[in-house]
């Protein structure tokens, strides 16, 4: 699949994702929320959608299980923070167990995934 189009959804987003992605030529929208998000992939077909933070409408698993209920095919992916994973009240290997349907991958994993494309 060809990755065009993607939805970064986040508080705050790390200024170094958007960098990555603009030098990959990708059209990047960014949201602050997951009910932000679910919005706009209503109205807008997004190739693959970022999470980082959802916000206090949504938990994450909602905000997953909504966006793939809009779009099946969309990638979607949990970004979480290798750094801080001690101090993560889910550690990445259980997050990826109960948030089925995502992926969930560090920064730099991150950017090894897009570079493939």
């Amino acid at each position: 699949m060809r990755l065009e189009k993607i939805i970064l959804i986040g508080s705050k987003i790390p200024a170094s994702l958007n960098t990555i992605f603009q030098g990959a030529n990708f059209s990047v929208t960014n949201v602050s929320s997951g009910k932000i998000a679910v919005s706009r992939a209503q109205r807008e077909m997004f190739d693959a959608a970022i999470l980082i933070s959802t916000g206090e409408e949504m938990d994450l698993a909602e905000t997953v299980f909504n966006l793939r209920d809009i779009n099946d095919s969309m990638e979607l992916i949990i970004l979480s923070d290798q750094k801080n994973a001690i101090k993560s009240v889910v550690p990445k290997k259980t997050l990826a167990g109960l948030v089925s349907h995502a992926t969930v991958m560090t920064t730099h994993e991150l950017k090894k995934h897009f570079n493939s494309f």
